[in-house]
C-alpha cells in the first residue's frame, strides 16, 4: 500500500515538474521585464506626465534604492509562503504599479509605481529561476535549466523587438497605447504564474518571528560563505561591478542617442533591432559557453567595455552622421554581451548553491549588486553633469576597464578551476 502511495506521489511530482518546464519559457517571454515600455519610457515620463529630466534621474534612484530595501522581505516571503505564491504576489505588484503609472497625475504617484515595481522584481529575481531549477535540475547537474532559460530569453527578446519597433509609432498616435499593451503583457504573466506549480513545499510552518530569526542566521552564514569562498567571492565582486556598469551605461546609451540627434521613432526602431539581436544571441548561448568555457566572463566583460571606449572616442572625434552608424554597430556588441551575462549569471548562481541555501545566497548576490549600483550610479550621475555625455562615457569606460582587469586577474586563480582544485570552503554550499 505504501509503495502505491509513493508511486502516485512521484507521478504527481513529475507532472508538476513537466508543467513548469512547459510553461516557464512562455512565462519568461512575457514577464522577464516590461514589454513595449522602455523604448518610450523617457518620452512617456517627460511628455505625457510632465516629469523633468532631473526628476527622471531621481525616479531611477528611487527604484534602485527600493529594490535594495525590499530584497530581504522578498526572500523571507519566498521562504515562508513558497516560490509560486511569491511569484503571484510579485507579478501582481508590477501589474498594479503599471496601472498606477498610467493613471498617475503627479510625481509621487510615479514614485509609488517605482516602489511597487521594485518589490515585484525583487521577488521575481529570487523565485523565477529558482522555481525552474527546482523543476528541471537533476542529481548530475542543472538538467534542462540552461536550455529553457535560453528559450524563454529568446522569446522575450523577439516579442520585445516587435513591440519596441511599433511603440514609437503608436506613441505618436496616442501616448497611452504602448502602456496599455505593456499592462496586457503583465496580466498574461500574472495568469501564467498562477498556473505554475510549487515543487519543494515546506510542510513545517513556523512562527514568523522564529522564521525571521532563523533566516537572519542563514543570511549571515551566506555572507560568511561568500567571504570565505574564493570562488563565490570573486564571482560576487565581478557580478556587482559588471551589473553596475550595465545599469550606468544603459542610461548613458539613451543620452548619447539624444545627443546624436536620433528622433523618437528612430529611437524605438533602434531598441527593437537591438532586442532582436539579443534574442538571436540568447539562442546560441549554450554553444558560446561550450566554446569559451571558463573564459566566458572575461570575453563578455572585455568586449563590452572596449566597445564603450570606442563609442566614446568616435562620438567625440567625428560628426554625428559618421559617428552614429559606428555607435549602433557597437551597441549591438553591448546588447549581445548583456544578454549572455544574464544567462551565465543565473547558471553560475544555481551551480554554486544547493536548493536549501540558494535563495539566501542569491539574495546576498543581488543585495551587493544593488548596493554597488546605487553608489556607482550616484557617482556617475555627477560625472555626467560635469563632463557631458561623451566625455563621461570615455572616463567611466576607461576607469571600468582598469577595474575589470584587476578583478579578472584576481579571479584567475579562484574561479573556473577544476573541481579538485577548489578548497572545501569554496564548495561548502554547493553539494
Amino acid at each position: 500500500m505504501q509503495t502505491v502511495i509513493k508511486k502516485k506521489s512521484r507521478t504527481k511530482h513529475s507532472k508538476k515538474r513537466r508543467n513548469n518546464a512547459m510553461l516557464y519559457p512562455i512565462y519568461k517571454a512575457f514577464s522577464w521585464d516590461l514589454l513595449c515600455y522602455y523604448s518610450i519610457e523617457y518620452l512617456f515620463l517627460t511628455i505625457t506626465k510632465g516629469v523633468s529630466p532631473s526628476e527622471v534621474l531621481l525616479i531611477t534612484a528611487i527604484y534602485v534604492f527600493a529594490k535594495l530595501l525590499f530584497e530581504i522581505p522578498a526572500v523571507i516571503l519566498s521562504e515562508y509562503i513558497g516560490k509560486r505564491k511569491s511569484l503571484i504576489i510579485g507579478n501582481l505588484s508590477i501589474f498594479l504599479g503599471i496601472i498606477l503609472l498610467i493613471s498617475s497625475s503627479n510625481f509621487w504617484m510615479i514614485c509609488i509605481y517605482e516602489i511597487l515595481a521594485a518589490i515585484g522584481y525583487d521577488i521575481k529575481a529570487i523565485c523565477d529561476g529558482n522555481l525552474l531549477y527546482d523543476s528541471v535540475a537533476t542529481k548530475g547537474g542543472d538538467g534542462l535549466y540552461t536550455k529553457l532559460e535560453s528559450k524563454g530569453s529568446t522569446a522575450y527578446y523577439v516579442i520585445d523587438a516587435a513591440l519596441s519597433l511599433t511603440a514609437g509609432y503608436l506613441f505618436v498616435i496616442n501616448n497611452y497605447i504602448p502602456m496599455i499593451i505593456c499592462a496586457s503583457c503583465l496580466l498574461i504573466s500574472l495568469i501564467l504564474s498562477i498556473k505554475l506549480e510549487e515543487i519543494n513545499i515546506n510542510k513545517k510552518k513556523k512562527a514568523v518571528s522564529t522564521f525571521i530569526k532563523e533566516y537572519k542566521r542563514d543570511i549571515i552564514a551566506s555572507f560568511n560563505f561568500i567571504r570565505k569562498s574564493n570562488r563565490m567571492r570573486s564571482f560576487v565582486i565581478f557580478g556587482s561591478i559588471f551589473y553596475s556598469l550595465i545599469k550606468i551605461m544603459d542610461t548613458y546609451k539613451s543620452n548619447l542617442l539624444t545627443e546624436l540627434n536620433v528622433g523618437a521613432e528612430q529611437f524605438s526602431a533602434i531598441i527593437a533591432s537591438l532586442s532582436l539581436i539579443a534574442a538571436i544571441s540568447s539562442a546560441y548561448s549554450q554553444k558560446l559557453q561550450d566554446k569559451l568555457k571558463n573564459k566566458m566572463l572575461t570575453f563578455i566583460s572585455l568586449t563590452y567595455i572596449l566597445s564603450w571606449i570606442i563609442i566614446a572616442v568616435v562620438s567625440i572625434n567625428f560628426y554625428n552622421t559618421i559617428a552614429l552608424p559606428i555607435v549602433l554597430i557597437l551597441y549591438i556588441i553591448n546588447k549581445i554581451d548583456i544578454a549572455q551575462w544574464y544567462i551565465v549569471k543565473e547558471k553560475y548562481l544555481r551551480n554554486f548553491t544547493r536548493e536549501k541555501t540558494r535563495p539566501k545566497i542569491t539574495f546576498a548576490f543581488e543585495l551587493i549588486s544593488c548596493l554597488s549600483a546605487v553608489i556607482l550610479s550616484l557617482i556617475c550621475s555627477q560625472i555626467l553633469e560635469k563632463l557631458g555625455i561623451k566625455n563621461a562615457i570615455l572616463l567611466v569606460s576607461l576607469a571600468s576597464l582598469a577595474i575589470l582587469i584587476v578583478i579578472l586577474d584576481y579571479m584567475r586563480k579562484r574561479f573556473g578551476l577544476r573541481p579538485k582544485e577548489y578548497r572545501k570552503e569554496d564548495i561548502k554550499f554547493t553539494y
